[in-house]
């Protein structure tokens, strides 16, 4: 994007990680919107791009092995083990949410 020099405008943390789309995507569906509603839908879909780069990391590591590149397939693997830990972390948040919290979205 050019500014008013007609020089590019740097590429800004905003732009880079499209954070206005990505803010938009956690959109609640219940009606009434339901306080637990918003909670669900941030956590279950860190935890799907968190899978994507599981994936990622595990192509990663089948080409490095295929290649005879170990020690990168090793670090591939070590990664999708931490991002694990962190998934497994993550549920601690969603036992936050009560039953009645959870059926107060889940059921509409």
């Amino acid at each position: 994007m050019a500014n008013d020099y007609g020089k590019e405008a740097p590429l800004s943390y905003n732009k880079y990680l499209r954070v206005p789309e990505l803010i938009d995507l956690q959109t609640c569906l219940s009606s009434p919107v339901h306080h637990d509603e918003l909670l669900f839908i941030t956590v279950h879909q860190a935890y799907e791009l968190w899978f994507k780069q599981i994936l990622h990391e595990i192509d990663a590591a089948v080409v490095s092995m295929k290649e005879d590149r170990i020690a990168e397939a090793v670090q591939a693997m070590r990664r999708v083990g931490e991002i694990e830990k962190l998934l497994i972390s993550q549920i601690h948040i969603l036992e936050t949410m009560t039953p009645f919290g959870f059926s107060g979205f889940a059921t509409n």
